[in-house]
Parts: C-alpha cells; structure tokens; sequence
C-alpha cells in the first residue's frame, strides 16, 4: 500500500518535471543578408552585408549628386559613348538592352541590374547577398550636356567595398 501511495504521489511529478520548453530558432531574417537563416523565428541582429558603395566624381574629383548609377553582371555589347537619348527612353534601358547575355561554363546567367540616383556626396549604395562581380555604369545629364563613366566592382562577402567611378 506504501508502494502504491508513494507512486502516485510522485507520478505527477514526472509529468510536471517533463514539461517541454518553447525554443524558437534565432538567427538573421533579413533576407538580403549573406547570413540569412529563413528557419529563423526571431532576428537576433546577426546580419552580415555585402554592400557596394559608389562615389561618382568628376575628373577635378568632385563628388556629383544626382547620376544615375547602374550595376549590372553582364558586359555591354556597345559602348556607354553610344548613349543616345532619342533611342531610349532611359539611361537605364540603355544598359538594360545592351547587356552581353553570356553563360557560365554552367549554363547559367546572371541577371543581376540595379540601378539608384547618388545622393549629395555623390554616393549610391547597394546591397547583395553574396560577393559577386559587377560592372558599373554611371551617367549624369546637366543640361544638354551628358557625362558617363564606367568601373568594376568586385564585392566581398561581408564587406562594404567603395567604388569611385569618374564621369566626363
């Protein structure tokens, strides 16, 4: 009878004891991060960025606001000095409809196009999820004067890299 009162008494012990804690998952839930964790529940502050900073100057090395640059993975069959704005309807889709489709050894090809306007130092970011190569176009219209400039950036994981980028 002992063995018996002792066994419920501490049968709800047990379960009691067992009770199973809520863990939730957390980790980075922005999805633009390299470190991006699409399990996670609740965002930790973790995130790690990949991000190209472009500086667009003229050739005093003057920093210049309002251009449009562009920054696509693919080269451009034409030139930027081809620009011509009655056949387009943008800078953009100038680069958009001259970019070079090629294919890695893979079979894939990168679409990677974004594009911004510089800020009043003359500076546009842009943030990537992985480190990548990428070509960057930049055009400023002052007047009836247009000035364009070209570069590379080649971005490392985690890393904010700056790119200057000379226009005349």
């Amino acid at each position: 009878m002992k063995k018996l009162l002792l066994i419920l008494l501490c049968l709800p012990m047990i379960f009691v004891s067992c009770k199973k804690e809520e863990v939730s998952i957390s980790g980075c839930k922005d999805s633009s991060a390299v470190n991006y964790n699409y399990l996670a529940e609740v965002d930790n502050g973790s995130c790690i960025y990949t991000k190209a900073a472009i500086v667009v100057k003229n050739d005093a090395g003057i920093p210049i606001s309002h251009a449009r640059v562009v920054l696509h993975a693919l080269k451009l069959e034409n030139s930027l000095y081809s620009y011509n704005p009655d056949n387009y309807n943008s800078f953009d889709d100038l680069v958009w409809y001259n970019l070079d489709t090629s294919y890695s050894p893979q079979g894939q090809v990168s679409n990677v196009f974004v594009a911004d306007w510089t800020d009043n130092n003359g500076r546009a970011e842009f943030t990537f999820p992985f480190e990548m190569v990428l070509n960057v176009s930049v055009l400023k219209i002052e007047g009836n004067d247009d000035y364009l400039g070209a570069n590379i950036i080649l971005l490392t994981e985690g890393v904010t890299v700056t790119k200057i980028v000379e226009i005349n």
